[in-house]
C-alpha cells in the first residue's frame, strides 16, 4: 500500500476540462450534489478547490458560500486563498463543506481531512468526491500521450481507504454513490443518452470513475453514567475516641 503522505508539490486542477470528458463528469456530480445539499442547513458553506467553485450551489439553503483554493491555483473564482493543510477558519465554524477531487492532488490528504473535521460544526456535512482507481477513467493514466498531464499526476486512492480515513476522524458515512461511466466513443452531449453507460452502471457498479461521499461529523457528548446499585456509605473516622494524658498530674 502506498503511503498517503507525499513529498512532491501537487497543483489542484483548475478546470473540469483538464479531466477526460470532464463536462460529463461535472454534469454527473452536479446532479448528486444538488440532491445532497437539500439536507444541509446553517450559515456557512465552504467549497474547497477550483473544481468545487464551479459547482452551482444556488439552490442550497445556506446563504453565505465561500470559495477557497490554494495559493498555487490560477483560478480567479476564489474568495479566499490559503493553505489547505491549515484552513483559516475557527474551530466549529462551518456548517457544510463541498470538496471535489482535491485529496488526489494534495501532498498530505490526511491533514486536509483533519482540518475539515476541525472547522466543521458538530453534525456538519462533508460532501466529497474522489476518482476511483479501479475504473475506466483511471485507464487514461496509462495512455502515453501528453494529454491530460495534470490529471495523470494525481494519486488515486481507493474509496474504501478514504472511508477508513473519514471514520477514523469521527465521521459517519451517510451516503455513497459511484458515478460517471465514460466511454471514448460517447461524446459529452451523448453521455445521458448512452445506453452503454447505463448498462455499465448496472452490471459493473464498482467501475464508476468517480464516487461521491457524504460524511457527517459526529461528536458524542460525555454524560455521567449512574450506577444501578446504590451503596450506603457510612462515615468511618480514623480516630474513634479522643484521649488526653495529663503528665503533670
Amino acid at each position: 500500500m502506498r503511503p498517503a503522505l507525499g513529498y512532491k508539490t501537487s497543483i489542484l486542477l483548475d478546470d473540469w476540462s483538464l479531466i477526460p470528458k470532464g463536462q460529463a463528469l461535472l454534469h454527473s456530480e452536479q446532479a448528486i450534489i444538488d440532491e445532497r445539499l437539500n439536507y444541509c442547513f446553517g450559515q456557512y458553506l465552504l467549497k474547497i478547490g477550483p473544481l468545487s467553485s464551479a459547482i452551482k450551489t444556488n439552490s442550497c439553503a445556506i446563504n453565505t458560500q465561500i470559495n477557497m483554493s490554494s495559493k498555487l491555483s490560477t483560478n480567479h473564482n476564489t474568495g479566499i486563498i490559503g493553505e489547505l493543510e491549515e484552513l483559516p477558519f475557527l474551530e466549529s465554524s462551518i456548517d457544510a463543506v463541498v470538496m471535489n477531487h482535491v485529496i488526489e492532488f494534495t501532498s498530505d490528504p490526511h491533514q486536509v481531512l483533519r482540518e475539515i473535521h476541525r472547522v466543521l460544526l458538530p453534525n456538519g456535512n462533508l460532501i466529497i468526491s474522489a476518482f476511483n482507481p479501479i475504473s475506466f477513467l483511471s485507464a487514461h493514466k496509462l495512455n502515453p500521450n501528453k494529454r491530460f498531464l495534470e490529471f495523470k499526476r494525481g494519486r488515486f486512492f481507493t474509496i474504501g481507504r478514504i472511508i477508513d480515513w473519514l471514520q477514523l476522524l469521527g465521521f459517519e458515512i451517510t451516503f455513497e454513490k459511484r458515478t460517471y461511466f465514460p466511454f471514448e466513443f460517447a461524446s459529452d452531449d451523448q453521455y445521458d443518452q448512452s445506453y452503454l453507460a447505463d448498462w455499465a452502471q448496472r452490471l459493473f457498479p464498482w467501475s464508476g470513475g468517480s464516487c461521491v461521499l457524504v460524511a457527517k461529523k459526529r461528536e458524542w457528548p460525555l454524560t455521567p453514567i449512574r450506577p444501578r446499585v446504590k451503596y450506603k456509605t457510612v462515615f468511618n473516622p480514623a480516630v474513634r475516641t479522643g484521649s488526653f494524658n495529663n503528665r503533670n498530674s
